[in-house]
């Protein structure tokens, strides 16, 4: 298959399904609540990479549900996440968009400070740099990209841990290949990443843009958001 050298930029979502999304965040909203949360993320999410349409190709890889159980996104390339852990779906990711693409970025839906401008740069990261990665607080990543296929690279990562941004890293340097670290964006992962967030966005309305669908869930969730 020949390549495009139009990049690719793939969205790993879960399923907005009560009881199997953000499971984390159900003891503070309820099986329905982080659901409809994580609705919301997929929203602003592919909002903002709705807006590069014209830079990229967009993929949305599901996991946890149908593929039916995401919004409807025009011009959405949707598959299913494909294999046993997330190391070995991401992989599996790669290997498929970069049969297709010269370069691609994958990133999660965790993160509503991700800005176009990040999704840009790192794209034009990737043109001169192997791989690039975006760190958060905690230790995860909310971005990774590549431009070339790297068999079994997160087989050696603790993924979901403070622990996957060190490790990936460590993983691809080791490799000898080249990688562009972006600046640090928070995640939304447990109760109070979301109370931080809530009181964060109450005192700068203003990110109220950068994640208008949070923004709305935070306002009628408001009492549960702030136990």
């Amino acid at each position: 298959m020949r390549k495009t050298a139009f990049p690719a930029i793939a969205v790993f979502a879960r399923s907005p399904v009560a009881g199997r999304a953000k499971t984390r965040l159900i003891p503070l909203l309820g099986p329905r609540g982080a659901a409809a949360l994580q609705a919301a993320l997929i929203l602003d999410t592919t909002a903002k990479v709705n807006g590069l349409a014209h830079h990229s190709t967009r993929w949305l890889f599901g996991v946890g549900g149908k593929i039916s159980d995401f919004p409807d996104r025009h011009h959405w390339r949707r598959e299913v996440q494909r294999g046993r852990d997330l190391g070995e779906r991401l992989d599996s990711a790669f290997a498929r968009l970069l049969r297709r693409h010269v370069r691609a970025v994958i990133i999660g839906t965790d993160s509503p400070l991700l800005s176009p401008r990040l999704l840009r740069l790192a794209l034009t990261e990737l043109k001169a740099c192997d791989t690039v990665i975006g760190p958060c607080p905690d230790g995860g990543f909310y971005l990774v990209g590549l431009r070339l296929r790297i068999p079994g690279l997160f087989r050696s990562v603790r993924l979901g841990s403070r622990h996957a941004f060190g490790d990936t890293l460590k993983a691809l340097l080791q490799r000898g290949l080249s990688c562009a670290v972006l600046p640090p964006v928070l995640d939304i992962d447990r109760p109070r990443d979301l109370q931080e967030f809530a009181m964060r966005m109450a005192r700068r309305p203003e990110l109220r843009t950068a994640a208008p669908a949070l923004g709305r869930f935070l306002r009628t969730n408001e009492k549960m958001s702030k136990r």
